[in-house]
């Protein structure tokens, strides 16, 4: 049973550098010239900008995607290299969402004091973006492991 015990607690804190950090913001929808400042903090990374780029066609083809998007600008400002996701959802004033994206590194890690753009498409839940009220701002993060 001893046995055990140490077990679990060996592996739970050997799984402790996998855990992700995680903040998620509400904010009503203003942008200004298309942008709006926010933040949203997790693990000292910060999404502060976000640029609201959308389309309200869909194209003439089978598949009819938007090029609808959202750039968001995240800052890492601590002392370690990390992996975010970042996820955004708009919501008209019902509730209902109205565009829906995710994103983030791509490749590699957001290297600590950098400094990073991500696009967010927004190609299939687009059609009534221009009734959007709210939004959310998920960041996830995960430091990069010990070599």
């Amino acid at each position: 049973m001893a046995n055990r015990k140490i077990l679990c607690l060996v592996g739970s804190l050997l799984a402790a550098p996998l855990w992700a950090g995680q903040a998620t913001g509400k904010f009503e929808y203003k942008p200004v010239n298309g942008g709006q400042d926010i933040r949203v903090e997790s693990d000292h990374v910060v999404v502060s900008r976000i640029d609201f780029k959308f389309e309200t066609t869909s194209g003439t083809g089978p598949i009819r995607g938007s090029s609808s998007s959202v750039e968001v600008r995240a800052d890492n400002n601590g002392g370690v290299d990390q992996a975010i996701g970042i996820a955004v959802v708009l919501y008209d004033e019902h509730g209902n969402i109205v565009g829906a994206g995710n994103g983030g590194t791509h490749v590699g890690w957001l290297s600590k004091g950098e400094r990073d753009t991500s696009k967010i498409s927004m190609s299939y839940v687009f059609r009534n973006l221009d009734k959007a009220k709210t939004f959310v701002v998920t960041l996830e993060t995960r430091e990069k492991p010990k070599s």
